[in-house]
């Protein structure tokens, strides 16, 4: 292992161009949206553990005392908590010969600096969104399913982590939300509204995929909603567009709405797989849309550093290093980090699960 051959350039712009690739993920700029961003908070831990605390925090009332009575002992709230091991993120990319020398023959060329660091730093850029990619594919996964996990997809070790959903705050629907000329979407969720308030919560967000949205915008119940929201109260119902069912559908019921299409690029052994980040027919409703952490660690060679290796660190603990080896030959590109999404407060969660008919 040495140091790269391009170590000029990688002294002089390799910090300033991790950082600018970092500000434009963190920023407007970069077309994929990020939600664990918004609806995460950072936490740095110092063991490399992340934990998961649920808190039965329901308040009651207080009761009516006689004078120089004694107050009546109530319970406080009940706390569990899941734990687990930060898990390690990471991939690594190699330059080969041919590659190698487009690169020499670009600066022999005296080809324009930004052409240069663009071919010399692509991997640098893959293997930091890589990163972020995962992170939101996992926290996806796991808040609508309530167990982020890699197992099939992921070419290292599987990453399980459950975060306990309660099964009091789970349901299914009367019928499958594909059976659009049977289901009823509308009177689905306002059972799980009702669910929730019961549960001393109100809930405010909504997230489900697009799939199931669509469902439940072509389904009778759908048709009706949007019919009566425009005075049509005759037999013929047309089935709303997108925008339209979006738009009554949050007006009946007060909720703010996020539907999420996101999917995700695996590479496993050369071959490339598109996988939706969503579990499908999951409806989450959610009293507050900050709904845990994204717990984060150094990792391990960012504290044993090689002298022959050039690093740059990223946002939240990610490393970035570049070096040389002859055996076989190649520039390479490594990218690490060691972050996991945890959700707390699994009581104020409510799991809808349209593809399940409950009993």
């Amino acid at each position: 292992m040495e140091q790269s051959n391009f170590i000029k350039y990688i002294q002089k712009y390799f910090t300033g161009f991790v950082a600018l690739v970092t500000k434009t993920i963190n920023g407007s700029k970069d077309p994929l949206k990020y939600r664990y961003k918004t609806m995460l908070t950072p936490k740095q831990s110092i063991d490399g553990k992340w934990t998961s605390i649920t808190a039965d925090n329901v308040n009651v009332a207080a009761d009516v005392v006689a004078m120089d009575s004694p107050l009546p002992l109530k319970t406080r709230p009940a706390i569990a908590s899941a734990s687990g091991d930060i898990p390690k993120l990471g991939m690594e990319m190699k330059m080969n010969e041919n590659q190698l020398d487009q690169l020499d023959t670009l600066i022999a060329k005296g080809a324009d600096i930004s052409e240069i660091l663009t071919e010399l730093f692509d991997d640098s850029k893959r293997g930091l969104v890589g990163v972020e990619e995962q992170t939101e594919y996992l926290f996806l996964r796991g808040l609508s399913s309530g167990i982020a996990l890699t197992d099939t997809e992921n070419v290292g070790t599987g990453v399980r982590v459950n975060y306990g959903y309660l099964d009091a705050n789970k349901a299914g629907v009367a019928v499958v939300w594909s059976n659009v000329a049977n289901s009823t979407p509308i009177t689905d969720v306002n059972e799980m509204i009702a669910k929730a308030s019961d549960a001393g919560e109100t809930v405010s967000y909504i997230m489900m995929d697009k799939l199931s949205f669509n469902y439940a915008r072509r389904s009778v119940e759908g048709k009706d909603l949007y019919a009566t929201s425009i005075g049509n109260f005759g037999t013929t119902k047309p089935t709303p567009t997108y925008k339209q069912f979006l738009e009554v559908w949050q007006d009946e019921t007060g909720l703010q709405f996020d539907i999420v299409d996101r999917s995700v690029k695996f590479e496993k052994d050369g071959v490339k797989k598109t996988i939706k980040a969503w579990d499908e027919g999951k409806v989450i409703l959610l009293t507050d849309n900050n709904v845990g952490d994204l717990v984060w660690k150094k990792v391990v060679e960012d504290s044993h550093r090689s002298a022959a290796v050039t690093y740059v660190n990223g946002d939240l603990g990610t490393l970035v290093s570049k070096y040389v080896t002859h055996k076989p030959f190649g520039e390479w590109t490594d990218v690490q980090a060691r972050r996991v999404p945890v959700v707390n407060g699994v009581d104020q969660i409510f799991q809808l699960d349209t593809k399940i008919v409950q009993a």
